[in-house]
């Protein structure tokens, strides 16, 4: 393929658990404002949802989508149950379309939809969220994919580990790419090998070898440098949000290298109230 036909590089760059915090809160509005950050998945059941919210509101262009939950702790678990146990299966949908409600319900129109531990990527998870996706007019989701060869040439320990962790997501995605009722899914979606531990080392790195086509990198960033426990409940952190990743997105060096790269970020042009639904 010819340069003049080939397909640019275009970048979403997303921070996951928007309203889990005020330190990733603020992460999201600054991330946005001043860096390179232009989605965010918000939590509707968090303890800072409402807040998430009232910054989207005044912040027209940032884009926000539904990141869902359907479990608090222990994902690999709960995967074998939904697989496995047919009354949690049947409480996927009205989880799924119970958390959209909400986000409706705080006035915003979603950009995408995605799942907390990527336990949407859950193959009896995935086909019923796209299909609600495509229900309610949201017109992205996320299958996290492509990043194991780029990441095994960045660290050099523990690549056993990683290497399955990579090829469980590469195959899943695969399968569930059939799947998505014509929901737009990225080419591919990075972040995964280093899930909470992105650092600019390692941005750089990734988008000097992002390919053409549509891709999205996602962050869990806090504002809050020495914060050790974001949801102000005086516990060691679970979610792994970091300051480091939010400097990630407020870097010169990590802009340089967009610039450098001829990397087009994503942006969503503006943030409109949600369209009525008949019914």
């Amino acid at each position: 393929m010819s340069s003049i036909h080939a397909p640019p590089k275009r970048l979403i760059v997303t921070a996951d658990d928007f309203g889990f915090g005020r330190g990733l809160n603020e992460a999201v509005l600054r991330g946005f404002r001043e860096g390179i950050l232009r989605y965010a998945s918000l939590m509707v059941n968090a303890p800072y949802a409402q807040e998430a919210a009232a910054i989207a509101k005044a912040n027209p262009g940032l884009g926000v989508g539904v990141h869902i939950e359907m479990c608090r702790e222990t994902p690999a678990l709960w995967g074998i149950r939904y697989f496995g146990v047919p009354s949690n299966r049947r409480e996927i949908e009205p989880i799924i379309r119970s958390q959209i409600e909400k986000f409706l319900a705080l006035g915003l129109k979603p950009t995408h939809i995605d799942g907390h531990f990527h336990l949407h990527a859950h193959p009896t998870i995935f086909p019923v969220l796209t299909r609600l996706a495509k229900e309610y007019g949201i017109p992205r989701t996320r299958l996290p994919n492509g990043e194991w060869k780029v990441w095994r040439g960045y660290e050099k320990k523990g690549r056993a580990a990683r290497a399955a962790l990579a090829a469980t997501y590469e195959a899943l995605g695969r399968y569930l790419r059939k799947k998505a009722h014509g929901v737009l899914l990225p080419d591919r979606t990075w972040g995964l090998m280093r899930s909470g531990l992105m650092n600019e080392d390692y941005v750089v790195h990734l988008l000097a070898r992002l390919p053409r086509g549509l891709s999205e990198i996602y962050f869990h960033p806090s504002a809050e440098p020495s914060a050790r426990d974001l949801s102000g409940r005086g516990r060691p952190p679970r979610h792994h949000h970091s300051y480091e990743e939010f400097q990630c997105l407020m870097s010169p060096r990590v802009k340089e290298a967009l610039a450098k790269a001829r990397i087009e970020l994503v942006e969503e042009p503006s943030t409109r109230p949600p369209r009525e639904r008949n019914g």
